[in-house]
């Protein structure tokens, strides 16, 4: 960071210490020199007041005036009203001009800039009331010169009313200058405000966004390995079974059972490392296409080989195009559905997998006449992941037992609309 924007974070960051190392050592040689040499005129009414007396208020005033300025941005309409305060001693026992009066318009200002809307008007007009009687006061009320003064004691005799007007506009302009000045101020500092807030707002929701994404590409992967590993291991648990049975009559079925094991678990592990590859962002990982409407034979045909009865059955042409992924969530739905009826149908069960093209989309059925029920996944993703796999692409999908017995799954997804 460089050496100027640290001060600027610096100054933000403590405001009561940064405008305090200001006009602290400002109000220090005010005092000085005010008290140096009392060179001002007071008030006739004064004009038997000590020294000293005369002293305290000058101290009172410029005190007044200027200390509450450290406080002016953490609290500017506490720091006014002591600045307000030094001025109604200013203007009823001060001496005509003090070099702290400028902090009256810096206060107006200030006002304007950071304090609410009711605290500026309040402050304007304060300070205009107050311009028209400090006119009225320097020229209609006798003065006298103070001590320490080149005319120590004189008196000055008031010029007049007709001088007052032209003093309070001169004050007046002043007062609304910088009140105009501080409504700018204010206008930029809500426009910066609004700005970050809409920056801040957008940082968020981008973040939100992120969040979701992340979950959703969670939710996807756990899908994805789910269907793999579920659908991989039940075939090589069937198979595994069979096999061990079938060894004693025939060898050849043992081999051949082995065979099909490790198909499937290659298989299997293909899968796990294209998907894991694209998680890590390799540029080596294989993205060979992912299964579709083609791949159904090959799976079927696998589910076969375990021993399981299942038919296929399509009926129509396709009349339009699928979006990209729909037909990786029909055959990801035909998997989970086969898997499922391997798990729960029971080992004489016959699954019917029927494949409709239609005019407005494509559907699948998966029945089965079983005595179990898939309505519970104790892996907390087979039909809940069917059913969200079909609402990314807008379809339908429902699953139940059937009332003459067996189960069925039913899931259509429409057309790509262009």
């Amino acid at each position: 960071m460089k050496f100027f924007d640290r001060i600027v974070t610096w100054w933000r960051k403590y405001p009561r210490i940064a405008d305090g190392l200001i006009i602290l050592p400002l109000l220090g040689l005010m005092l000085l020199t005010s008290i140096g040499s009392m060179t001002g005129t007071f008030p006739i009414y004064l004009y038997n007041w000590p020294e000293w007396a005369l002293d305290t208020v000058v101290v009172s005033i410029l005190v007044l005036h200027m200390a509450p300025w450290t406080i002016r941005r953490t609290n500017p309409v506490a720091s006014a009203g002591l600045v307000v305060l030094g001025s109604l001693i200013h203007l009823v026992l001060g001496p005509d001009l003090l070099p702290s009066m400028i902090m009256v318009v810096l206060t107006v200002q200030n006002l304007a800039h950071l304090a609410p809307s009711w605290a500026s008007i309040a402050g304007l007009c304060t300070a205009l009331a107050g311009a028209v009687l400090y006119a009225a006061e320097t020229t209609m009320v006798p003065h006298f010169w103070g001590a320490r003064s080149y005319s120590e004691g004189e008196v000055i005799e008031p010029s007049g009313a007709f001088y007052a007007l032209p003093i309070s506009i001169q004050v007046i302009a002043l007062v609304v200058l910088f009140w105009a000045i501080g409504n700018v101020q204010r206008t930029r500092r809500i426009r910066l405000e609004t700005l970050q807030a809409r920056t801040e707002q957008l940082r968020v929701e981008a973040r939100q966004e992120r969040e979701l994404a992340a979950a959703d590409e969670r939710n996807r992967i756990a899908r994805e390995l789910h269907d793999i590993v579920a659908h991989s291991l039940q075939v090589m648990i069937s198979q595994a079974d069979g096999g061990r049975y079938a060894a004693k009559a025939d060898p050849d079925i043992a081999v051949r059972t082995l065979d099909t094991i490790a198909g499937t678990g290659r298989d299997a592990l293909d899968q796990m490392r294209r998907l894991l590859g694209v998680l890590r962002d390799t540029d080596s990982a294989d993205t060979s296409p992912q299964p579709g409407l083609a791949d159904i034979d090959g799976l079927i045909a696998t589910m076969q080989l375990s021993g399981m009865q299942v038919e296929l059955h399509e009926t129509g042409q396709p009349g339009g195009q699928m979006a990209d992924g729909a037909e990786l969530v029909l055959y990801r739905i035909i998997q989970e559905a086969l898997t499922n009826v391997a798990r729960h149908a029971g080992a004489a069960a016959v699954a019917t997998v029927t494949l409709r093209w239609r005019d407005t989309g494509v559907s699948v059925t998966v029945d089965d006449d079983g005595v179990g029920s898939t309505e519970t996944d104790h892996a907390g993703q087979g039909l809940v992941g069917m059913r969200e796999r079909t609402a990314l692409y807008d379809g339908t999908f429902s699953a139940g037992p059937k009332a003459a017995g067996g189960f069925r799954v039913h899931a259509q997804l429409p057309y790509q609309t262009t």
